[in-house]
């Protein structure tokens, strides 16, 4: 399709994973007992805020990868 830039696409696909990665790095650190959780650093209500931080990078990964 004409006016494409895969180069475009790939950097916001990247970006979107680079955006992901470090919530899900510290879910999974969090687990061991030197590394606080995302709950405790934000409480209860306030893991909303990483969480769409996440879904933001995830989506944006999911655009940027899309075939057409």
């Amino acid at each position: 399709m004409p006016g494409r830039r895969p180069g475009l696409r790939t950097a916001v696909a990247w970006a979107g994973l680079a955006v992901a990665a470090p919530f899900f790095a510290w879910a999974l650190l969090g687990l061991l007992p030197p590394v606080p959780s995302i709950v405790d650093v934000f409480g209860v209500d306030g893991v909303r805020t990483p969480a769409a931080i996440t879904i933001f990078g995830l989506l944006l990964a999911a655009i940027g990868f899309h075939e057409p």
